[in-house]
């Protein structure tokens, strides 16, 4: 085969005006897709930087960095903080914020807390593979059920649920703590 019309053929591809704009379509799905703004989606700030913050969707877990923060909200936040993407802009989400930070325990009670669950319910005879289903959350404590026709059930204190979980939700148990499944 002739190298130039090699070349020649790779440069008409090139030039194509169609793939051109293939490429450019593709680009911008691929934006599009990548970014963390969805209408009444919620937002946890992971980390800060001085051109934006690093903000987990906390119905899929993603996490991108995010720029298009206005300075004024940037200058509020820290780490945990919750947003709202609304009308185009992110907002503090005040009460889920304070929710949030008010759910925190220390890493010493938190341990307390753990083992006393693990002790009292015996969690090291539950399958580890075992799916838990949240079927209540009342301020102190979550009703979980697992197995045949979820007719087995837990009574779990909060602390070890994780915060975004709501009735409904799929949760494992691994390295003793609950984790939400996405």
């Amino acid at each position: 085969m002739n190298l130039d019309l090699f070349n020649n053929i790779i440069n008409g591809i090139k030039e194509n005006t169609f793939v051109q704009n293939f490429m450019k379509e593709l680009a911008n799905h691929l934006e599009k897709v990548s970014s963390l703004k969805q209408e009444n989606c919620i937002y946890q700030v992971v980390e800060i930087e001085t051109d934006g913050a690093y903000l987990q969707n906390i119905n899929n877990n993603q996490v991108a960095k995010e720029t298009d923060i206005p300075k004024e909200i940037l200058d509020k936040i820290q780490e945990d903080t919750v947003l709202i993407y609304k009308n185009g802009s992110y907002e503090i989400e005040e009460n889920l914020t304070e929710q949030f930070f008010n759910n925190l325990v220390d890493i010493k009670e938190y341990d307390a807390i753990q083992r006393d669950f693990i002790e009292e319910n015996n969690m090291s005879e539950i399958a580890s593979d075992a799916k838990y289903i949240l079927k209540e959350k009342t301020d102190d404590y979550s009703i979980l059920t697992y197995g045949d026709n979820e007719k087995n059930s837990l009574k779990v204190p909060n602390a070890l649920i994780p915060f975004w979980a709501k009735t409904g939700d799929n949760l494992c148990y691994s390295n003793g703590e609950f984790k939400r499944e996405i």
